[in-house]
């Protein structure tokens, strides 16, 4: 009876604290998306922005906020929260820290199939796209984590060894599609570039829905994440159906994934380094990790937005730069500290 009143407190300051987590993390997502919508090549006023918003009236000020920055203060941190979440599943079923959407050829694939689908099948529609880069993420994990289980196990070195030359091999066939169909070039660099920048409001609607089906299952999988941290032994000695989750989860992560693609292209390491932060500010618990994992990655992709417009200034850098930057330093320290 004492040890459970001496627990009680302590439980009742790790509520407050992840309640003050999320709650710093919320006005950090709103502060960036203002950022994101007052900040460019013209900085405009909070007054301006509310009135561009809530009674346009035809000015270019107010074109330029609605038209094109607000499509892209919404794209960017539902893509960031998608491979946020899809980073923390992807290194729980790797078990390996330094997995990644983008280290198991998830992106890679997700961008081949877009490319597929447009040049061979001439599939133009959003929707159908989204489908093709979902299904891209989806078949890419299937063959990553098959030929890693076939080639003697399941190791997390192995799994990031095999993603890597998945993506490069996929990076290679787009090359070679992007070079020999000149005519669909432009439309599919518009795809491929990794940005947030000229893209239309349709995206983030077509998206939405996908992110919100991956993020449901992610969420549903949480107890069973929990598990799966061990080893396999461990979470079927708990009970966890080990294939109907596994499964799963890369239904979930292929769906996060495959939107984030469709909506902005292969956006690099977002799914490497918000994990990380996630797992500092709230635990291994999944249901708090993926939670933190989708309000950090909102941010960082919507700071890493706002960036890029000065990094070069007056032109755009690629978002894509921004983050590969972070995310190459960010994985030679995780290196460093796995070797040490």
């Amino acid at each position: 009876m004492a040890s459970l009143a001496a627990a009680l407190p302590h439980t009742s300051q790790r509520i407050s604290r992840r309640a003050t987590t999320y709650a710093v993390l919320l006005v950090a997502l709103a502060l960036a998306w203002l950022a994101s919508m007052m900040l460019g090549y013209k900085i405009y006023s909070f007054d301006e922005v509310w009135r561009a918003l809530f009674s346009h009236d035809g000015t270019e000020t107010a074109t330029v906020i609605a038209g094109l920055r607000l499509p892209r203060a919404l794209i960017a941190p539902l893509a960031g929260a998608a491979l946020g979440m899809a980073g923390v599943m992807v290194q729980t079923l790797s078990r390996n820290r330094i997995a990644s959407p983008d280290t198991l050829g998830l992106n890679a694939g997700a961008s081949l199939a877009v490319v597929v689908a447009t040049v061979a099948f001439g599939v133009q529609s959003l929707v159908g796209l989204s489908l093709a880069a979902a299904v891209g993420a989806m078949a890419a994990s299937v063959i990553v984590f098959g030929v890693a289980a076939g080639a003697g196990g399941l190791s997390p070195l192995k799994i990031v060894l095999v993603g890597v030359t998945f993506a490069s091999l996929a990076h290679a066939v787009v090359e070679i599609i992007l070079t020999s169909n000149e005519a669909q070039l432009q439309q599919l660099l518009f795809w491929l570039s990794g940005a947030f920048v000229d893209r239309p409001i349709s995206l983030f609607f077509n998206g939405l829905p996908v992110v919100l089906v991956g993020a449901a299952l992610a969420f549903a999988l949480c107890t069973a994440l929990d598990a799966l941290q061990a080893d396999d032994a461990t979470a079927a000695s708990l009970g966890v159906p080990l294939t109907l989750v596994r499964g799963v989860a890369f239904l979930a992560v292929s769906l996060l994934t495959g939107a984030a693609v469709s909506m902005a292209g292969p956006v690099a390491f977002v799914g490497l380094v918000v994990p990380h932060v996630a797992r500092r500010l709230v635990g291994l618990r999944h249901r708090h990790q993926l939670a933190a994992a989708a309000l950090a990655g909102a941010i960082y992709a919507t700071l890493a937005d706002v960036v890029t417009r000065f990094v070069i200034y007056p032109v755009e850098a690629p978002v894509g730069a921004i983050t590969a930057v972070v995310g190459a330093v960010a994985l030679l320290v995780l290196l460093k500290r796995r070797l040490a």
